[in-house]
């Protein structure tokens, strides 16, 4: 987009879902070379009805007959505000070794995997690094150090042969946004290592996206978002992202450690899209140039769907704390190793 150009918003109904309305603004330009963006058409998602064609998003949506779905579209008199990301934000057109890279992206729910919670997030992180310089068979090649990127707060003492970790914690310049950060960070990882836990009381990672459409409860989840991006970006031409290793984490065990994941409450997770995640992540997608077509298909996932998606791929599960930790760490060094061969 522009400098100084701003935002229309279209709405458009959506009679697939039930929810609240939810504001999905995104930039139309793209750094790849996608044309603007155009109104989405589903099945489930038909054409701008004449009363919503055009009508500027207001401070305070109104009460309408249908619910709907407010996508930005470029023109004039949106707020600044709709910008989700800054313009800096791009997806690389093909990822290189040479270039910037994180080896790993460590993705956990900051309540339950990090400092607020088990910590167990650093301590993976940590693991990762020290055995990428510790362990002569995991070492990575100086072919394959990369760049630290310029937009992630680079550690001190910095090594540059050390595996290269996006921890969000670690990694977020002082004042710089949560979601610039982490996408920057995103598009640029080689391996996504999802921290997927249910902890009792419907906590976790996973245990709270359970409460996601009971009784129409709706919200923007963090971790959702980023498995969500992560399936999109993995699938684009030129992707860093190579692998996915989900590290399957079950409820705390009396004396340390952890129990047996509750797979059986999986089936718990919402059939229906969570339409306030989905339709940021469209946006953001749209803004880093991915398709309409794609952006048609991620609007209309659902809960279950991006979980069972993530749960597909070869991940770590163990019930001791060094056990969990250290094959983490090993076999995300593993599986970059190989992905460098490719």
């Amino acid at each position: 987009m522009e400098a100084g150009s701003s935002l229309e918003i279209s709405l458009e109904p959506v009679h697939a879902f039930d929810q609240d309305w939810v504001s999905a603004p995104a930039l139309a330009t793209s750094p790849r070379g996608s044309p603007p963006a155009s109104s989405i058409h589903t099945q489930e998602m038909q054409h701008f009805d004449a009363a919503g064609m055009g009508t500027p998003y207001p401070s305070r949506p109104p009460t309408m007959p249908d619910h709907f779905l407010a996508i930005a579209h470029p023109g004039t008199g949106g707020p600044d505000d709709m910008h989700l990301l800054p313009e800096s934000v791009v997806l690389p057109s093909m990822f290189t070794l040479r270039g910037e890279l994180m080896h790993a992206f460590v993705s956990y729910r900051g309540a339950t995997e990090g400092p607020a919670g088990n910590g167990l997030a650093e301590k993976v992180a940590a693991k990762i690094r020290s055995m990428s310089t510790d362990s002569k068979q995991l070492q990575i090649p100086r072919h394959g150090w990369g760049i630290w990127p310029k937009s992630a707060k680079r550690p001190v003492p910095f090594r540059p042969e050390e595996a290269k970790v996006y921890l969000g914690k670690d990694c977020l310049q002082d004042g710089q946004s949560w979601l610039a950060g982490f996408v920057q960070g995103l598009v640029v990882s080689m391996t996504f290592v999802p921290l997927l836990s249910w902890e009792e009381g419907d906590e976790g990672s996973l245990g709270e996206l359970s409460r996601i459409g009971v009784d129409g409860f709706d919200r923007v989840d963090n971790v959702l978002l980023e498995l969500i991006l992560c399936n999109a970006l993995r699938e684009e031409p030129g992707a860093a992202c190579q692998a996915v290793l989900p590290v399957i984490v079950g409820p705390a065990a009396p004396g340390g450690g952890f129990g047996p994941f509750p797979f059986h409450k999986l089936a718990r997770l919402s059939e229906a899209p969570s339409r306030a995640t989905n339709a940021r992540a469209a946006a953001i997608l749209r803004q880093l140039g991915l398709g309409e077509e794609k952006l048609q298909a991620v609007l209309l996932l659902s809960v279950k769907q991006v979980v069972d998606s993530v749960l597909r791929n070869q991940g770590v599960q163990a019930s001791a704390w060094e056990t969990i930790v250290s094959e983490c760490g090993a076999r995300v060094l593993t599986t970059v190793l190989r992905d460098m061969r490719r």
